[in-house]
Parts: C-alpha cells; structure tokens; sequence
C-alpha cells in the first residue's frame, strides 16, 4: 500500500512541477502575478510529495519489502539496518529520488531568497528550475521507478555492493549528488537575469555568489569525503587517481571556483557580466557531465556502481541546456555586455581572469582525459585508458601557476597597480618563500617539482599574514585591543577575510598533496603469524589471523602491532572479505596516522602455504588533507555570512 501512496506522490509532483514550470514562464511574460502565485506554491508542494515518495522507499528498505524491484535490487537480509540510507541511493532509480529531493528543497529555499531580494527576476529564475526538476522527475517517473513493483516476491534480495559498506558512504554520494544538482541554482539565478535583460543591483549579485559558494563548499567536502572513503577502503594506498566518477565532481567544481572569484570583480568593478553568465552555464554544463557519468554512461569507472543506458538520456538534455542557454547569450549579449572596462594587466581583475582562463585549461585537460578513451573506441575501434601521469603531467603546471595566482591576486590592487606597492606587500612574502628554499635544501630535499611546490605555498601563507598582520596592527594603532583588532578585523571585510581562511585551507590541502604523492614510500612483505618486519622508522609484528564466515562474504582479519623507534604506538587490523554473490575482494587497510606521517598496511591475500602477504606505506602529510576541510568550511561559512549581511544592508 505504502509503494502506491508513493508512486502516487512520484506521478503528481512530476505533473505539478510542468505546471509550476510553465505557469512561471507564461505568467511572467504575461504579467500575471496570480498565474506566478500559483504555480511557485506548486513548485513548494514537491517537496512534500517527494517526502512522501522518500519515506516510502526508506520503508520497503527497512521491511525488506523484496517485492520492490529497487529494493530487491540493492539490499538483502543480511544487509546491516543502519545501511539502509546508504541502499536508498545505491542504484540508479533510488539515486535520482535522492536527487530530486534535495533539488525540490533548494528550489523552495532558493524562491524564498529570491523573493526578499528581487521579486522581478523570481518566476524566471522558478522557471528554470523548474525545467530542471521536470526532467529529473520525468527520468524518475518514465524510465527509472524506484516503487515499481516485481511480480512475485522474492525469498531475499541481491544485496548492496560491498564496497558502500562503510561509514564514509552515508556522507560522500549525498554530499557529491547535493554538490552537482546545487549548481543549478547560481546558474539559473545568472541565466534567468539574462533572461529578462535588465541590469541587476549589488544585492542580487551578493545573492548569486551566496549560492555559488554554498554550491562550491557542498562540492569541495563531497570531493574531500570522496578521497577519504578511497584511501581507506580500496586498498590502494592513495586517495585520488583521477577516476572518471571523481573528474566529475572535479570538473564542475573548476568552473564553480573561477565563477565564484569572477563574481567577486563584476560586483567590485562592474566587468565579466557576460563572462560570468558564460561561466555558470560552463559550471552547470559540466555537472550534468557528471550526472551522465554517475547514471553509467560509457565511461568506465571503480566509482561508478550503479550502470544503465540513463547516461545517454542526461547527454541528450545536457545538450539542450548548452543549446538553449547560447540562444539566450547571443539574444541578450547587448545587455550583457559591460559597459566598463577592465584596468591595468597589473590588476587584481586581471589576475583573476587569468586565473578563470587557467581553471577552465585544467577542466578541459580533464574532460578531454575523461572522454578520450570514449572517442578512442567509438571511433577507431582502440579500447585505451587514460591514467594518472597523463593528468599529472599535464594538470600539474597549470595547476601549481592557479596556485600562485591565489597568493598574488589578493595582494593586487583593483585597477591600476603601482610599482612601490606591489614592491612593499610582496617582501615578505617573498622573503618567506626564499627562506623556505633554504630550508628545504637544508634538510636534504632535492626534488625539483615539490620544493617549487612548498615555495609557492609558503609565499601564500605569506602574504595572508602579512594582509592579517599589517590590518591587525593598523587597529591596534587607533586604540583597539590585541584580540578585538583582529576579531574587528575579520568583521569588517567578512567575504575577504573568509576567503583567506579558504586559501589558508586550501594551502593546507595542498601540502598533505604534495608531500605524499613525492614521498611516500610502499613496500611488499609475506609474513607468518608472530613475524616482525621493518620499514623506514616503523617495525610492525604479525600477531594474529582470523576468519569469520558471514551470510554473504568470508572475511579475513590480520592483526598487527606497531612501532616507532622501538616505541609501541597503536594495535591495528587489516581485513580482507571475499563476496560471493559479487565475486568481489575488498580490502580494508589499518592506518596509524599522525601529523607528520600514515602507517598504511594492507592485506594482499594469502599465498597457498598459508604466508599471508601485506603491502605497507608510508605516506607523509596525509593527515593534513583531512584537517583542511574543516579550515575550508570555516572560511566559506565567514565568507557567506560577509554576502549575506550586504545583501541585508544594500537597497534595490
């Protein structure tokens, strides 16, 4: 009964989005605001809707209702309960529900903004969302049902694929989902102003970037979550390998960067109106990309668990987007056009175009890298792969130059630089660097790539707290206390201030990158219960083998004590578990993890006397990865907070 209820709810939320869709358009163009009324309060009864097709499915999960075809497809009765969240969105159908009840709330809480801050641009910006939400719930209706019924019952179902067992998966896929479908709301909010062609105020473009940051943040912690869940669970030793369901999140989270900064120059300067507007429909292009790869389009992935044709359906409506949003860029290019002009190559807008210019060279490195293998059998009947040091090769410079540009474009002035500035608030910053220079060659470090590296990212923190310092100082001079300076400080420039905490984050991240993938170390070893064996600093000793036999996998549990320098630091265990039914290993790997440095060990399997064979890392700086996250949201979170309260303070 409860599967109707929600099929029912599925049906009706698909037939009242066409209506909230079209009344938006008509009754802005036919200036009828009753016609808008009504179909924005059809748009808010999705959310309900979908609730209730939501709770439905969540309730043949946890009755292990298998006369559900998504519920026998992805669970099973030896499927741990409290995976039951993780099995909603583990296949294609459950997915696309998820998907489009996150979308339905943003919808709503997007036209609630909109609303407050400018009622004009509300039923085009409804509109395009609402085509968006019609064709997600289309697919859903017509080509995915996650409540179409089987027609007998199965005794149990096929079970979840193994590798989403695991604690990072009730967070990763909704953060990377959330993050894709959220680029739909600064793009909409850009393309629907374009749309009317009329200029917008200061308060509606705080608006958009509120947005594209919230957007931004959603897909930075999915990729993050995304790298962690790899590095523990895979067994590979690493956290990124440019995977094709990893490049997708990647993608359109480039174009959300350089959207996010070139926001920042049309609302200081008045310039990129038209380059912004291109910019969003990059970013929201690519993300329905990433849709496509993750619904099993051609592009082969260890990422991608859930295959079926859908990929080509999400190309196609991909391909109207890009078509539909041009016509609307040449119609309105007289409007979009900035009357102002851009000021010296020595400008802080200038840096950030080049900076734009540079993220959207490593988007299309990737898409090219992505794809490539696609065209390759498609069109010269060659199956190849595209791998990391392809990316590494060519992504790397361009990205390590982004990197730079983010520690001298905040130090620019808007407009017209001057040569005595410049001079004085790039001292010492580059005397930091020079230093760090120093000290890396002290310390033995010969490897060119990593100590431009380090360099690089020491001249950023630099010049962060050299803008801190000098700020904090001038305050202190005026009469303020050491602590309220800097707390006056950070307030009085949220969104600039915020965006330095991101940078520091981002520096941050980039160490722990840097440093483990120049020098980490692996190695190889076979061991018999109560070996002891070395590497590096560590000694590590085999203590104990277990097996354990499950309804659906055997499971092998290696125990390991660990040493530093003779020094007993931790008990680890390492599993490995074999699946049947999926004819599917996975490993587990045990980590002892500090700041300078990760154990990593591995089980590889067991040779046929028995010897157990264990591949071990040493990977430096790893934890420093997972500590920018915090930092980065942190930033973010000042940041919004800094547009918000303009958008509060400014008048239409």
């Amino acid at each position: 009964m409860y599967s109707e209820i929600g099929l029912f709810a599925l049906k009706l939320s698909l037939i009242l989005a066409i209506y909230g869709t079209i009344g938006s358009f008509v009754g802005h163009f036919k200036k009828n605001p009753r016609l808008v009324l009504s179909a924005r309060y059809a748009l808010f009864s999705v959310v309900f809707l979908l609730t209730i097709s939501t709770i439905s499915l969540v309730v043949g999960f946890v009755s292990q209702d298998f006369s559900i075809r998504y519920v026998y497809e992805n669970s099973n009765l030896s499927m741990p309960v409290e995976y039951t969240w993780v099995a909603f969105y583990a296949g294609n159908a459950g997915s696309l529900l998820f998907i489009a009840m996150v979308y339905s709330i943003l919808i709503a809480v997007t036209l609630i903004t909109v609303i407050r801050a400018y009622r004009n641009l509300a039923a085009c910006v409804a509109g395009i969302l609402g085509v968006v939400l019609v064709f997600f719930l289309g697919v859903i209706v017509f080509l995915a049902n996650p409540l179409e019924k089987l027609d007998y019952i199965p005794p149990d179902g096929l079970g979840i694929n193994p590798l989403l067992i695991h604690f990072g998966m009730f967070i990763h896929p909704p953060m990377q989902m959330t993050g894709l479908i959220s680029v739909v709301i600064p793009f909409s909010l850009i393309l629907a102003s374009a749309l009317v062609g009329q200029p917008y105020p200061f308060k509606w473009l705080s608006l958009v970037r509120i947005w594209a940051l919230i957007s931004w943040v959603i897909l930075t912690l999915g990729l993050m979550l995304g790298s962690w869940w790899a590095y523990t669970i895979l067994g590979w030793g690493g956290y990124w390998a440019w995977d094709p369901v990893e490049n997708s999140a990647l993608m359109p989270w480039f174009g959300m960067t350089a959207l996010v900064h070139s926001l920042v120059v049309e609302m200081r300067r008045g310039i990129f109106r038209l380059w912004n507007v291109i910019l969003a429909t990059i970013a929201f292009s690519l993300a329905s990309v990433g849709m496509f790869i993750n619904r099993g389009g051609p592009v082969p992935s260890v990422h991608s668990f859930a295959e079926s044709s859908l990929g080509w359906v999400f190309l196609v409506f991909l391909g109207c987007v890009v078509f539909i949003s041009s016509m609307i860029i040449i119609w309105r290019e007289d409007v979009l056009r900035s009357h102002h002009r851009m000021g010296s190559y020595f400008s802080r807008e200038a840096a950030f175009l080049l900076q734009n210019i540079l993220f959207l060279v490593v988007t299309f490195i990737t898409l090219w890298g992505t794809i490539y293998p696609v065209i390759s059998d498609v069109f010269f009947g060659e199956i190849v792969s595209v791998g990391e040091p392809y990316y590494n090769r060519v992504n790397g410079p361009v990205l390590l130059i982004i990197v730079a540009l983010m520690g001298i474009a905040p130090v620019l002035p808007w407009g017209q630089a001057r040569l005595a500035i410049l001079k004085k608030r790039l001292l010492i910053p580059a005397l930091s660097a020079l230093g760090m220079v120093i000290l890396l060659l002290i310390l033995g470090l010969t490897q060119v790539v990593p100590i431009i590296a380090f360099t690089v990212l020491t001249f950023i923190v630099g010049t962060i707290l050299d803008e801190l310092v000098r700020g904090t100082i001038a305050r202190i001079k005026r009469g303020e206390n050491y602590i309220a300076s800097f707390w006056n400080l950070i307030n009085s420039n949220r969104t600039r201030y915020g965006g330095f905490i991101v940078h520091m984050g981002i520096v941050i991240l980039a160490v722990g990158a840097t440093g483990s993938s120049f020098y980490s170390v692996q190695k190889d070893f076979v061991f018999e219960v109560g070996e002891t064996k070395n590497l590096g600093r560590y000694s590590f000793t085999y203590d104990n083998l277990e097996r354990k036999a499950f309804l659906d996998r055997q499971e092998i549990t290696s125990e390991f004590s660990v040493y530093l320098k003779d020094k007993f630091i931790a008990n680890i265990n390492t599993t490995r578990a074999f699946y049947p039914q999926f004819d599917l290993t996975s490993s587990k790997a045990g980590i002892v993890s500090t700041l300078a440095e990760d154990f990593y060990i591995v089980s590889s399997g067991l040779n046929n006397d028995e010897q157990a064979v264990f591949r071990v890392y040493i990977n430096p700086l790893v934890k420093w990865m997972w500590l920018s996250g915090p930092i980065i949201l942190l930033g973010t979170i000042v940041a919004i907070l800094g547009a918000f309260f303009q958008v509060r303070r400014k008048n239409i």
